[in-house]
C-alpha cells in the first residue's frame, strides 16, 4: 500500500494519507479537504512518508 505526504490547504502542515484516499482530515487543524487539491510532497512507503512529514513540519517551526 502506498502513502502520500500532503500539505493541508488550510493550516499548511503536512500529514500522511493513503494514496487512494479522496479526502483527508488534517490532524492539526481538523479541517477536511480533498486530497486531489492538496500539494503532494512525496509518495511511497509509510516509513518514507513519515520522514517527509516530520522534515516538512520541522522546517515550518525552525
Amino acid at each position: 500500500m502506498k502513502y502520500s505526504a500532503v500539505v493541508c490547504p488550510h493550516c499548511g502542515r503536512a500529514s500522511g494519507v493513503k494514496s487512494e484516499a479522496k479526502t483527508h482530515q488534517c490532524p492539526y487543524c481538523g479541517r477536511l479537504f480533498q486530497t486531489e487539491k492538496a500539494i503532494v510532497l512525496a509518495t511511497g512507503s509509510p516509513k518514507a512518508i513519515r520522514q517527509q512529514v516530520v522534515d516538512y513540519n520541522k522546517k515550518l517551526y525552525t
